[in-house]
This record gives structure tokens, sequence and C-alpha cells, in this order.
């Protein structure tokens, strides 16, 4: 398939690379160039290999519009890639759904000189299949956009109690069509969709700091903190109360932090401390909410629970095995000793047994080693001689958990 020429470059982008968040590509190529009157002969002339663009906000937005002309769809084109043939040699029968990939190569990438100045220097238009007809190509995903007048009329006209349909077929009878709107019906109740969970997070956001406040204003030993964005947008909060803080100064020696559990309004990860009082019953020392399960976002919480309880260290955690947790236990709490839960681990373990998990000797091995080891010796001998009875030692999940220390599985 011919192609044209590629140019070498210091700072190369490729244009839709699905690893790139887009979103504010698609705000700004819909405002500077969705409504150009650019024909295609111009913006194939405006993207030639060594041209000249304002930036890789333009690049995607003539691109986009290139595209739905031509009667392909971006990133990349749709048709991009392979076939993935793995599945289709699986002994299991399942359906699996059609695939239009054919390894088309068509492309445009573009590359950032030192001088500031983005260059094209790869496009690559020719494809190996057939375009999409012209009635067919207003419902290509790249296709599909909502400018912010768009969005805002829809959302003012659904204030006013115009369904959104309703509001659609306006806006389709002003265009003259539906091919002309830009965007479908989905589109619309999705970015409506959007738009009202960012208003009630940030309003209930809002209310969770003003609560916090008067918690603490009527209980003076009552502590919070939040962690925000760079755009002031809430990430990561931490609350405890008189009683959480009395029974850590009691019970604290031992803490179990679990991040299992996700709520599914605001998709945040519930986060507590957890210990055991003289009656062993579960006692709380603390309440978090994280955002995501990031290092930075543990060593916030760690540094936070440390600073709410005193600088008071506990003197044994238990966790689950994530990596990110582990790093940071070793940061803020360097004198604790790390511990990896039971349940956690037998949790995330049946899905690496495969066809060990009906062998009876291999359970028997690895429950004596979960519970009934009695020291580190006996621990690391039977640990060993499961891992060669039954040829783990090249399985990456056993060899993850026999790199971590011995201790954490001394339970």
């Amino acid at each position: 398939m011919p192609c044209d020429n590629e140019v070498p470059c210091d700072d190369e982008v490729e244009v839709g690379d699905e690893d790139e968040v887009v979103d504010e590509l698609e705000r700004a190529a819909v405002n500077e160039v969705e409504h150009s009157n650019f024909t295609v002969e111009d913006t194939e002339k405006r993207l030639e290999v060594g041209e000249i663009v304002e930036n890789e906000y333009i690049a995607y937005g003539l691109y986009c519009k290139y595209a739905r002309e031509i009667g392909f769809s971006i990133f990349v084109c749709s048709y991009e890639g392979k076939k993935d043939t793995k599945r289709s040699k699986s002994k299991i029968n399942v359906y699996q759904k059609p695939t239009i990939r054919c390894n088309c190569e068509a492309k445009l990438r573009i590359a950032r000189r030192k001088d500031d100045v983005w260059r094209v220097t790869t496009f690559k238009k020719d494809h190996n299949h057939d375009m999409f007809a012209p009635y067919q190509r207003h419902l290509l995903r790249s296709a599909r956009k909502l400018s912010d007048e768009q969005e805002l009329l829809i959302s003012t006209m659904v204030q006013s109690k115009i369904p959104v349909m309703r509001a659609y077929d306006m806006l389709e009878n002003m265009a003259g069509g539906r091919e002309n709107v830009g965007f479908t019906p989905r589109d619309a109740y999705d970015a409506l969709y959007r738009a009202q969970k960012t208003k009630m997070k940030n309003e209930d956001a809002s209310e969770l700091v003003k609560h916090f406040m008067d918690k603490s204003n009527n209980e003076p030993f009552f502590y919070w903190n939040i962690e925000v964005d760079d755009d002031n947008r809430l990430m990561n909060f931490f609350f405890r109360d008189y009683r959480c803080m009395v029974d850590y100064e009691h019970f604290g020696d031992v803490v179990s932090f679990d991040t299992t559990y996700k709520t599914n309004k605001y998709e945040l990860i519930c986060a507590p401390f957890i210990g055991i009082d003289n009656h062993n019953q579960n006692v709380m020392f603390g309440l978090a909410f994280l955002s995501d399960e990031t290092e930075s976002s543990f060593e916030w919480l760690f540094r936070t629970f440390l600073e709410s309880m005193g600088g008071k260290q506990p003197e044994t955690i238990f966790t689950d095995q994530c990596q990110a947790m582990m790093n940071a236990i070793g940061t803020v709490f360097p004198k604790a000793y790390h511990r990896l839960c039971q349940w956690h681990i037998n949790r995330n373990a049946v899905s690496h047994f495969g066809s060990l998990k009906e062998n009876k000797k291999f359970k028997y091995l690895w429950n004596k080693c979960m519970s009934y080891c009695q020291t580190e010796e006996e621990f690391e001998e039977t640990w060993q001689k499961m891992m060669d009875n039954y040829n783990l030692n090249g399985q990456k999940w056993f060899q993850r958990c026999t790199s971590c220390d011995i201790d954490g599985f001394l339970l």
C-alpha cells in the first residue's frame, strides 16, 4: 500500500493515541475547526508531511473533520490493527464479537520541534478497505461531538421541562437534518448525565466540608482533613471522632486497613482503619474515602492518620497485597510490622490456582502455609515444598508471594 514519506522528529505525538486523555482536545477542536469551510483537498494540503500546524488541538480537529468527510473513524483508522486470533483458537465455545480490523495503516502523526513549532511528520491517507457511505458518516464515533453551545442549549431546554428527545428534534430541524446535528440523542443523554454528576459531586463536596466544619466547632476533638487536585476538586478525605482517638490510644497496637469496598454513587474507595478491643470486638479508628489507590493517595492518608493520632504509629498493620499501599506504609510507618491479611491472600489466590484448585494435596500444603506453620523455618520449608512439587517457581503470582517478606504470611 503506498504511503507518504516520514520525517524524523524530536517530540512525536500520534494524533488520536488511545493512551491520551482527549476531552480537552475534542473541546478545542470543536470550537476552532468544526464549523470551518475547509474542503478535503484543503485539509490534505494542511496535513502534508512537513506542514506546520498551530498545535495538537488543531491537528486533532482537522483530522476528525477529514475522517468524517472521507468516511472513517479515528483514533487512528478504526480498521487499524489485526484480528485477535488467540480468542478464536480457544476451546471454550463462547460468542465472539465480529471485528472490522484489517491492519489499515492510515494515520496522522505530528511532532513538536525544539523551537515549539508543531509539524506533520507522517500522514498516511491510503486505506485498504471501503469507506463508510455519506448517510452513515454522521454516526462515526469521532464525528459525534457536542459543542459547548449545543450542550448549553440542550441543558437549558431540559431545565425548562422540555424532554431531551424533543430538544434534539428541534436542533435537527434547525440543522436541516439529523446528519447535520453533529451528535446523536444518546450523546446528548450522556453529556447531560456527566454534567449532572459533576454538579452533584461539587455540591455534595461543599456540603461535606460544611458538615466537617460544623462538627469540629461542636466537638473539640473531632478531626478531619481533605485533599484536592489542581482544579480544587475533592479527591480524598479522612475523619475520626473522639471515640476513635480513645480507642486507638488503648487498642491501636494492631490496625487492619482495608480498601476492598467502593461506593457506587461517587466511585470512591472506602478505607476504614479497624482494630480489636479487649472484648474481641471491632472498633473504628478512622475512616477515609479515596478517589484512587495510588502511592501518593496512600501516603497522604497515612500521614493524615498519623497526625490525627498525635504521631503514634501502629505496631502492626494488616493490609492486602497492593504494592502502592506497601510502599506508602514503608515510608510513613517505618517502625510498624507490616502483615498481609489472610482473607485477601486466599481470595486472590483462588484465581491463580488453575487446575490445582481441586488438588487436595496442594490445598493441604497451601492451608498449612496460611494457618498452621508455627515457625518461620517450618513456613519456608512447606512453601518451598509446595513450589517444587507443583512446578510453581515460574508462576509470576507465586513468585511475587515468595519475594514478599516471609513474616508477612505468618498471621
